[in-house]
């Protein structure tokens, strides 16, 4: 159900931002918002509280990311009225697929146990930018516990080239025979 709540509030604001000509703005604003519930949850408890008017709730927005109208802040007035705002992270998730899907980014996730140097790092964006036919968002992570090489995420597949990983194969071989 939370999938399928995120994914049709998000659907139908990507689809406003493309009537307003551009997403970019939509999407630039909607992940500030989102930035802000991700550092205040008590924010979301307080706009989703029954005991609290809708009056006051949208007084509270208005408070908090200003009085000036914008699609996004009556985006989040209308998900508060409608009690789907602790949808939004959610929400701001799938809208962020359907953005990237539009403007052909990747974004990927790569994993090593020592932190990668910059020009490496840009030639490893180049490469998978090269592969996918993608411009590349890539977040880079340190997790020592990998010991050396690294993992790359895209979406829901994963390239484990860690030494951890090749001693796991190792041993799961080891185990079968």
């Amino acid at each position: 159900m939370t999938g399928d709540v995120g994914k049709l509030y998000a659907e139908a604001l990507f689809e406003l931002s493309l009537e307003m000509g551009d997403p970019e703005p939509v999407y630039k604003e909607l992940n500030n918002y989102n930035d802000i519930f991700r550092t205040n949850p008590d924010l979301i408890k307080l706009l989703f509280s029954p005991v609290i008017e809708i009056k006051e709730k949208l007084d509270i927005i208005d408070k908090v990311f200003g009085k000036d109208p914008s699609v996004v802040k009556n985006f989040i007035c209308l998900v508060t009225e409608k009690n789907r705002i602790t949808y939004i992270d959610r929400i701001t998730s799938e809208f962020n697929k359907r953005y990237n899907q539009y403007k052909n980014i990747a974004e990927m996730t790569v994993i090593s146990s020592i932190p990668i140097k910059p020009e490496l790092c840009g030639k490893l964006k180049a490469r998978l930018e090269e592969k996918s036919g993608k411009k590349v968002v890539l977040k880079v992570e340190v997790d020592p516990s990998i010991i050396g090489g690294m993992i790359l995420k895209y979406g829901n597949s994963q390239i484990d080239n860690s030494i951890k990983g090749r001693l796991k194969a190792v041993a799961e071989q080891l185990k079968i025979q």
